[in-house]
């Protein structure tokens, strides 16, 4: 018999085993450890409880039982400050932290080439653009900060993005072929090629399981904490209400994107109100009524993202018919109207607008898309494939997004001057100095301190002075172009009467405020019979005629009459001809001379 059987019988017959596996036994059950943490719900009531009486004795944590327990008082304050008085759990640990991220362009760089389009992928180009010039992305990417701790052996999409974000900025000049993502995109199962944003959202899932798999795991909170979701990751409260009991019940939303609705709204701001001010409908247990419950509550911002990316639904979902209606944006925007009412003084609301995607055409299906970034130098470009062009924010801003992109501005540094370093050892008598010749080498450190010190001074003065040239081009970036109002500006499809009348008025103009005919006239009263053209005073008041006419006759013999312009001269005024070569004269085209005669001799008989 085998040992199985052996155990079988044993457990039939009622044989206490030597080895008996009883997970629940009641040993197992007394002496196992029982940790407690904080519940997630907030009880109202023990709330308004305590700030109405004042411990005597305050303790922190929770009380335990006399039993072993290997749960620190430490940890349980730990856990219990990961979840605020409003019911936000925040995660246990972070993948990436937030202070390592620069959300403004470390270094002035020039601007990046544009994009081949690759079989009808001009919303992949719009999209590779805005992640290209996304500061906090350009510098994560450029500093290699994934691809030196990648573990991935096959391919790495965010590797892949990694590598284009890098040549696009080194300075390369020609058109790049974004080959990599176009086999990619097949790829995409909720969403279409030709949607800018199904393209963006693919490309912000790919990128965020390339991070996860370098640093993974299971718990959904941390896993919102990587360098994308540290970017452009926020939270959304949806404050639930009972109708029968009015307790609040808070639930949080992590949100990478806003997508919003377009009808009976005219600006970005009213879209931004109205998709807040709907009501978020739930059906869930009350914890106080104990029954479940239909619960309507109000959607606000707790935690807004370092770079908000916002969707205008411009398209139908059914048919792709696109809503063409002007939605005016600002350069600027202000959250502070939808943010939770605990958190604005707390949280950062004011964004500024850094690149939009806009969409040309009357359907999803049929049209085009072309991106505007704002580069390093504070400039806006038109990404329009291949084609990059400079543009005015005046222009910018009259385009039909589709989607746009703010970040938060950095906080301008002050840095503080440090007064110089004083070498306090000039004042030291004489004979000092000579009791403490053994210290030397102290005077040395010291004066190697004021050396690091100088130098310091030096790089801050040009960190300085490298925020002043920045504020200066931001400051010189928006302004307006100032166009002459008194040019006479004649356009090709006037009619011909208003470009006569211009005509008229250009002479007319011309004949008032040229300078022409004073230069002419100025040029004529010039004497001719002078030396160097012009007139000379002489040191004498009155001169004669005799040297007046000995001076015309010196001139006469200096300055010789002038030779006939002959061909060489022409040759040279001319200058370089470029030579054709002229062709050879088709001989077998031409008519016949011998058929002519013949014709004509024939012409001739006939007539008579």
């Amino acid at each position: 018999m085998t040992s199985n059987d052996n155990q079988a019988t044993k457990i039939v017959k009622g044989i206490k085993n030597s080895n008996p596996i009883q997970r629940n036994s009641i040993e197992s059950l007394l002496n196992r450890s029982i940790k407690f943490r904080k519940s997630r719900h907030v009880d109202q009531k023990l709330e308004l409880f305590k700030q109405k009486f004042v411990p005597v004795n305050e303790t922190t944590g929770v009380v335990f039982a006399s039993t072993g327990s290997s749960y620190s008082t430490a940890e349980e304050d730990s856990i219990a400050s990961k979840i605020d008085e409003h019911g936000f759990e925040s995660p246990s640990k972070m993948l990436y932290s937030p202070d390592k991220l620069n959300f403004s362009w470390l270094s002035i760089l020039p601007i990046g080439p544009g994009l081949k389009d690759l079989g009808q992928l001009s919303s992949l180009n719009a999209v590779l653009q805005v992640i290209t010039y996304t500061p906090v992305l350009a510098n994560y990417f450029l500093q290699r900060r994934h691809s030196a701790n990648c573990t991935m052996q096959e391919y790495c999409f965010a590797c892949a993005v990694e590598e284009h974000v890098r040549t696009a900025l080194n300075g390369t000049t020609y058109a790049l072929q974004p080959r990599v993502f176009v086999g990619k995109l097949k790829q995409i199962k909720n969403g279409s090629t030709k949607d800018a944003y199904d393209v963006w959202k693919y490309f912000m899932n790919q990128i965020q399981s390339s991070l996860l798999a370098e640093k993974g795991s299971k718990d959904e909170l941390i896993q919102q904490t990587t360098a994308l979701c540290q970017t452009f990751g926020g939270y959304i409260q949806n404050a639930f209400e009972c109708l029968s009991c009015n307790k609040m019940e808070n639930k949080y939303d992590f949100f990478m994107d806003l997508s919003l609705d377009l009808l009976q709204c005219s600006s970005l701001e009213r879209c931004m109100t109205k998709y807040f001010k709907e009501q978020a409908i739930a059906t869930m247990e009350c914890p106080n009524c104990q029954r479940e419950v239909e619960l309507k509550g109000k959607k606000s911002v707790y935690r807004s993202p370092r770079t908000l990316a916002i969707q205008l639904r411009r398209f139908n979902t059914n048919s792709g018919v696109k809503i063409n209606k002007d939605i005016k944006f600002e350069s600027s925007l202000d959250l502070s109207r939808v943010i939770t009412n605990s958190e604005k003084d707390h949280i950062k609301s004011k964004y500024d607008l850094y690149a939009i995607i806009a969409h040309t055409g009357e359907s999803l299906f049929n049209g085009h898309y072309v991106a505007y970034v704002k580069g390093p130098n504070s400039i806006w470009y038109c990404m329009d494939n291949e084609v990059v062009q400079q543009v005015s924010v005046n222009r910018l801003l009259s385009e039909k997004a589709y989607m746009l992109f703010y970040t938060i501005p950095p906080e301008p540094v002050k840095r503080e001057k440090r007064l110089p370093v004083t070498n306090t050892i000039k004042d030291i008598p004489v004979e000092g100095l000579k009791e403490e010749e053994p210290k030397e080498p102290t005077v040395q450190e010291e004066e190697e301190l004021v050396t690091f010190k100088e130098e310091d001074n030096e790089e801050e003065e040009k960190q300085v002075e490298y925020e002043r040239l920045k504020a200066a081009l931001e400051e010189a970036s928006k302004k307006e172009k100032v166009e002459n109002q008194s040019a006479i500006v004649v356009s090709h499809n006037e009619r011909m009467k208003s470009k006569r009348d211009k005509l008229e008025a250009l002479i007319e103009k011309e004949s008032v405020v040229s300078k022409s005919l004073e230069v002419k006239s100025v040029l004529l009263s010039k004497h001719t019979d002078s030396q160097f053209q012009d007139d000379i005073n002489t040191w004498d008041e009155d001169i004669g005629t005799s040297v007046e006419d000995q001076r015309k006759s010196v001139l006469k013999q200096i300055k010789s009459k002038r030779k006939k312009v002959d061909a060489y001269d022409l040759e040279y005024d001319r200058g370089k001809v470029k030579k054709v070569k002229k062709k050879q004269d088709d001989k077998f085209h031409k008519p016949n001379m011998f058929q002519i005669t013949a014709d004509k001799k024939l012409n001739k008989k006939k007539g008579k």
